[in-house]
């Protein structure tokens, strides 16, 4: 059996893989392009959107860094 890229998800990681996809596509708020009306707290909506998913990347890198990183040894 040929070795596989090291950058193909194996089994063991594809939700990790799919999880850090989701939140990329998320952070193309396209859908809220040019819009700066609605505030939230005194902040364009986007300010807030992005506080958050910032927040989720980085819950999500913590949590991926203590269950899911190897040492590689």
């Amino acid at each position: 059996m040929k070795n596989l890229p090291f950058w193909l998800p194996k089994k063991s990681n594809v939700l990790w893989y799919l999880l850090f996809v989701g939140l990329f596509l998320l952070s193309l708020d396209f859908w809220n392009w040019g819009q700066s009306k609605p505030f939230i707290l005194g902040l364009p909506s986007w300010v807030i959107y992005l506080l958050v998913l910032t927040l989720s990347v980085s819950l999500a890198f913590y949590a991926f860094s203590r269950f899911a990183w190897r040492d590689g040894k």
